[in-house]
């Protein structure tokens, strides 16, 4: 299995551009077969960027809550050949086929869009926002107070969460949810003014490790273009 580490030595524009092709291929085709070849893909690569199935294990948990409605309205509501034709349900082959075929297509695009997500470091992504010539200026801000306000609002989420679950008292849960609000204020008052005090060095939290460069590296880079190229095409020639 290849490595988090072989893979993000790889140009950042060999990486995108592929996450690029998973999604144009994902969101172009409505082949059932290409479909799930490339959610096999997609996953594949999310194991090898991750090092762990954790993400796509939540990933399938997340989607069962949209791939069941679809299933069960297509059964019922798509006209066609009766699977039981004796049952009071109307369930049909038709609806049966078009809602798996959905299905997988919005499976599909969705871990498609995850590796174009993960094909770039966060270092990458807060360096092409900060690229951008009208906003990145304005985002900076923004983008140092992410990081510590994530931890911190996560703490105080799960402290209010050991409380709800000691005291299960319904008549408390409006009170909570405004602290909660209000302590989510204060906690991002407190982080900006702790990075305003330092904020030469909260700057330089922006910048991540270089990538280490090889001759085999961009061998591989170049291969990954090739081929995230190759992808393109096929689904600007599929749309």
């Amino acid at each position: 299995m290849v490595d988090s580490r072989l893979f993000y030595t790889l140009h950042p524009v060999s990486r995108s551009l592929l996450g690029l092709a998973l999604l144009s291929l994902a969101t172009a085709t409505h082949s059932l077969t290409y479909g799930l070849l490339l959610i096999s893909v997609s996953a594949t690569l999310l194991r090898a960027v991750e090092n762990s199935w954790s993400r796509v294990r939540r990933s399938f948990g997340l989607l069962r809550w949209f791939v069941i409605p679809i299933l069960v309205l297509h059964l019922f509501f798509s006209p066609g050949e009766l699977i039981f034709p004796g049952w009071p349900l109307p369930l049909t082959w038709e609806g049966l086929q078009l809602g798996v075929t959905l299905s997988v297509h919005l499976v599909a695009i969705f871990f498609a869009a995850l590796v174009l997500f993960l094909s770039l470091s966060r270092s990458e992504w807060l360096a092409l926002l900060l690229s951008l010539p009208s906003v990145g200026r304005g985002l900076i801000t923004y983008l140092i107070l992410i990081s510590p306000l994530r931890n911190s609002v996560s703490e105080l989420l799960q402290a209010l969460k050991l409380q709800w679950q000691q005291r299960r008292s319904w008549m408390q849960l409006p009170h909570m949810l405004v602290s909660a609000f209000s302590s989510v204020l204060a906690v991002a008052a407190e982080q900006s003014q702790q990075i305003w005090l330092r904020w030469p060095a909260s700057k330089s939290m922006l910048a991540g490790p270089e990538n280490s460069t090889s001759v085999l590296s961009q061998g591989a880079s170049l291969a990954c273009l090739v081929i995230a190229l190759l992808g393109v095409g096929v689904a600007w020639q599929m749309s």
